[in-house]
């Protein structure tokens, strides 16, 4: 379809329902008071199978740079089947749901940066509404033409946005969501007046199909390696062991289990706080939620996540699409995901050949922490690719979720995007310390007792659990 025709589309959606945006005026709990503007509502789109579905979004515009010049991210949880708004909530929004289910500040919110717009998808996620149980819409086709959609009816109601920079970024499952929505904008000849396509950025992802036999198989050698360590201790036996392994947490091998569930049923997250803020009649009536619409929220929808067809097989070929239209792809990969181990990652890109350039392929990255005495850090080891269009990284003590549990890391891995993308002094990170970062990388660099040592803060927490 045209793009001119599918904006048409979406204007007279929205002239049939709602097309007045919605600004957010007040949230019940909130600790401070937002110094950004917000807007939360509905987006009409339809998955192509016939009907119109109605997904929910909440844009929090910048903080900290000017909303009015400021680029466009959109974010993507995966799952499939979990909820965007949940990743606000929880990962890199400006609220986070404390355990009494109020609402706090979030210092490392994406928003300080740029307009964050967060989407629940496909139909029926999160606090979007329930389409017709029709099983071929939950599968990676539908779901992008759903995406699509949702985003051009943004732009309707939203023109200040059309020609604004804009990003995709997204965590986990969102490493097939992303690059097929993106290659959608692409193939779609979607002019950059109206979706002006910079840049993607995946925490995390699955690019290729999940594979449950590789993942016993990683659970297997994991098991055999807490098991030879516990018998050097002299107390290992075999309910240490199936102990030890249960409550691991697949998500952050060094962080608690909150409770035990399979791996389809997302297990570990301490989500009880977010999900009852969420199902609190007051939020949902703040947030301008249809009231006659039944629903009670979850912050993985299981149904959504058993039914739903991974159709793509590999998404490489959209990554390198994408940069050879110009678009930057940074792939960042928390070192201690147990579920989707770095090597998922780096084998994808193996099949790519490395920049040759030393400046372009570091070995290590550096990041600023902002603390007397410390200032940069190593993050990671990092590559690039197709003369540094594709990057890629890994960051040291991060799970599954980098924005949740190095929260400093994943603002500057924004940062740092955005600087690069854009070419936008606004984002450059440690202006002052360019030389010294340069030097302590070549340094590190040049010294294999450097590479050792990152590779071994990766994985040394093995050897520290002590919830064993």
């Amino acid at each position: 379809m045209r793009p001119v025709l599918s904006l048409a589309l979406c204007l007279c959606c929205c002239a049939l329902a709602e097309c007045q945006r919605r600004r957010v005026e007040e949230l019940p709990r909130l600790l401070f008071r937002p110094n950004f503007t917000q807007y939360s509502g509905y987006l009409t789109s339809s998955s192509g199978s016939g009907g119109s579905r109605r997904l929910f979004y909440w844009l929090v515009e910048s903080s900290h740079v000017d909303a009015a010049t400021a680029p466009l991210v959109l974010w993507m949880n995966g799952g499939p089947g979990c909820s965007s708004v949940g990743g606000l909530l929880m990962t890199n929004g400006p609220f986070l749901a404390n355990d009494r289910a109020e609402l706090e500040r979030n210092d490392f919110a994406w928003n300080r940066l740029a307009n964050v717009l967060y989407i629940d998808s496909p139909s029926g996620v999160g606090l979007s509404e329930p389409g017709p149980t029709d099983p071929t819409e939950l599968n990676d086709n539908a779901t992008t033409r759903l995406n699509l959609g949702a985003l051009l009816h943004f732009y309707s109601l939203f023109p200040e946005y059309r020609g604004r920079a804009f990003y995709i970024a997204g965590e986990s499952y969102a490493g097939i969501y992303i690059p097929l929505l993106a290659s959608a904008i692409i193939e779609g000849g979607h002019r950059p007046g109206l979706i002006n396509l910079k840049g993607i950025a995946v925490g995390n992802g699955l690019h290729v199909p999940f594979d449950r036999s590789a993942f016993e198989a990683s659970r297997r050698a994991l098991t055999d390696a807490l098991g030879a360590s516990l018998g050097r201790t002299k107390i290992y036996s075999v309910k240490v062991q199936n102990n030890s392994m249960r409550t691991l947490n697949p998500y952050n091998i060094v962080q608690p289990c909150y409770y035990e569930e399979d791996v389809s049923g997302y297990p570990c997250l301490n989500s009880t706080a977010l999900v009852s803020y969420l199902n609190d009649k007051a939020a949902q009536a703040a947030l301008g939620l249809n009231d006659t619409v039944a629903r009670e929220y979850s912050i993985c929808h299981k149904s959504v996540f058993h039914a739903y067809k991974q159709l793509k097989r590999d998404v490489l070929e959209d990554f390198v699409r994408m940069a050879n239209h110009s678009v930057l792809v940074l792939l960042y990969h928390g070192a201690l995901d147990y579920l989707f181990p770095v090597g998922i990652t780096q084998q994808l890109l193996e099949r790519l050949p490395p920049d040759p350039d030393p400046l372009s392929s570091q070995d290590v990255w550096l990041y600023c922490l902002n603390e007397p005495g410390y200032g940069l850090q190593i993050g990671g080891v990092q590559r690039s690719y197709l003369g540094g269009r594709i990057k890629y990284r890994t960051v040291i003590g991060a799970g599954h979720s980098v924005a949740t549990d190095r929260p400093e890391i994943g603002l500057q891995l924004l940062q740092d995007f955005l600087a690069t993308s854009a070419s936008d002094a606004r984002f450059e990170s440690c202006p002052t310390e360019k030389a010294e970062s340069a030097s302590i990388a070549a340094n590190a660099a040049e010294q294999p007792s450097a590479r050792i040592a990152i590779a071994a803060l990766c994985i040394c927490a093995l050897g520290f659990r002590d919830r064993i």
